[in-house]
């Protein structure tokens, strides 16, 4: 079913017998060759002439399996699947240069390096059980094919032990072969892999080779578990407030999608306008008027219109003073927001369990890459406190499962009311942004815990609504700095979710270098 093959400089028997007792595979089939020197390249394709099985693996002679198995998985992933090449790391993006690392948000895979006596792990992306991952390239390290689905074999024009893989797999690619990475095959891998003068001639030799097709990309899947959510134990009115100006073809795809995506049955959507024209005006008391002639349920949409712009200052004035005595949850959501799933009805059993805070969803920008995952926060290698969001512009390297975090965007989060007026809503000390940060603080000071749901799905166009305004910027900055980094130097119990830095160490960091964190 399965043959193994691997080069090696002496006989290795201990490899051998290492793949026959972790594979889980009868009669499974192992080809050594003895290679003093001869490029890889003719040893796989001697291999794929003279393996018994369709099912061929290449891999190295220093890896180790860390689970048992994995030929198994290996077979039902091939007969699930129409990929002809499967491994356990890869890539979504080939540079001009065939560094293929470079931007490493594209990268696949994950695996754990041995060295010296130390282990450590190369997480690219986060593991999704039995699903493929396609990608353009798999690693050297381990990979199989499917004989019958490949296009093509190795270019023996590459010689030595470098690229051969990478112009393999991205040959077959580009004639229609389906790579692709696998996450239930874990492997240690007993070097750190360097590069060398051997390692630079092939990767100017596959430069050249395909310099009409590089820079070369494709788009990660968005995907999530597409399961029935059985009746809710509590069905709170949720509030979803949509600050907008112009811009009402965004405002309208956010709304049908609320709409369309999710059937949550008691939902008031409170659009609060910041200064669009008469005649846009006009068409928003449209976009409602279509909705409130649909006879699904009652869609419920009401027009608050402001004659200024500042986002603490116009959800709190709609929380306090618009919203419905009824409505226990809130959720506020950018008017560049486009609902993939149904979200809110995902959501809305977590924000309701005792002591949550806030709860957010997993956003995409429009190229699919991960927008927002949860906030993180981390000290930099300038030893100054830093925010992002976890998997920023990748497309797989984001929590898989409802996990505790720093904090939630709030372009799409949800709250309970209650929580949210006993903080005093959002701080509106805040000149352009970062006052949902200061939010997600508040709830970690008072215990609660925020909460990202990878299963919530949201587009999120924000590249379309910002604008690189110098002034804006100035505002940012100063929100920043001389706003949020105080708020966070001193709220003690936001320490323990860090990224990178204990709060024990995190506090002596402060301690020392107070003046350079700000």
């Amino acid at each position: 079913m399965i043959t193994v093959v691997y080069c090696t400089r002496e006989d290795n028997p201990k490899h051998k017998e290492h793949i026959e007792r972790t594979s889980g595979v009868k009669d499974i089939e192992i080809i050594q060759y003895i290679n003093k020197g001869t490029a890889l390249t003719e040893f796989y394709n001697k291999a794929l002439k003279e393996a018994s099985n369709d099912i061929i693996v290449f891999c190295h002679d220093d890896i180790s399996f860390n689970k048992k198995n994995w030929g198994k998985k290996l077979i039902h992933h091939f007969n699930t699947t129409d990929f002809g090449v499967l491994g356990v790391a890869g890539t979504t993006h080939m540079a001009e240069n065939g560094r293929w690392w470079e931007d490493n948000t594209k990268m696949l895979g994950q695996v754990r390096h041995a060295h010296e006596g130390r282990f450590w792990d190369s997480k690219y992306s986060s593991l999704f059980g039995d699903k493929v991952l396609e990608s353009i390239i798999v690693d050297g390290l381990f990979f199989a094919v499917k004989k019958d689905r490949l296009k093509s074999n190795f270019d023996e024009d590459f010689g030595g032990f470098h690229f051969y893989e990478i112009d393999f797999c991205f040959n077959n690619h580009l004639q229609g072969v389906k790579v692709g990475v696998v996450s239930d095959i874990r492997i240690t891998h007993k070097s750190i892999g360097m590069t060398n003068d051997e390692w630079e001639k092939n990767r100017i030799q596959f430069v050249e080779k395909y310099k009409e097709k590089l820079p070369y990309n494709i788009t990660g899947e968005i995907f999530f578990e597409d399961q029935e959510i059985k009746g809710l134990k509590q069905v709170p009115h949720v509030g979803i407030i949509i600050p907008t100006k112009g811009n009402v073809d965004l405002l309208t795809k956010c709304v049908d999608s609320i709409w369309e995506k999710d059937d949550y049955p008691l939902i008031t959507i409170y659009i609060a306008d910041t200064g669009s024209t008469p005649e846009e005006k006009e068409e928003i008391k449209e976009l409602i008027q279509k909705h409130s002639f649909m006879s699904d349920r009652q869609r419920n949409m009401e027009l608050i219109e402001y004659d200024y712009y500042n986002f603490a200052q116009i959800n709190n004035d709609v929380v306090w003073n618009h919203i419905d005595d009824s409505v226990e949850v809130i959720l506020f959501c950018n008017n560049d927001i486009e609902l993939v799933n149904d979200a809110i009805t995902r959501m809305v059993p977590v924000v309701m369990k005792k002591g949550v805070g806030t709860v957010g969803a997993r956003l995409h920008f429009k190229d699919n890459t991960i927008q927002h995952s949860g906030i993180v926060a981390f000290v930099g290698q300038d030893r100054r406190i830093r925010i992002s969001h976890k998997g920023l512009k990748s497309y797989y390297n984001y929590h898989t499962k409802n996990t505790e975090v720093f904090g939630n965007t709030a372009a799409f989060m949800m709250i309970k009311r209650e929580i949210f007026n006993k903080i005093g809503g959002f701080n509106q000390g805040y000149k352009e942004c970062f006052e949902d940060v200061e939010l997600n603080i508040d709830c970690l000071t008072r215990n609660l815990k925020n909460i990202f749901v990878p299963d919530a799905v949201c587009y999120h166009y924000e590249s379309q609504t910002r604008k690189n305004d110098p002034q804006k910027l100035r505002r940012e900055a100063e929100d920043y700095e001389k706003r949020l980094i105080p708020m966070i130097i001193n709220s003690k119990k936001c320490y323990n979710y860090f990224e990178n830095v204990s709060a024990k160490d995190l506090e002596m960091i402060i301690t020392q270098t107070t003046k350079n964190l700000i």
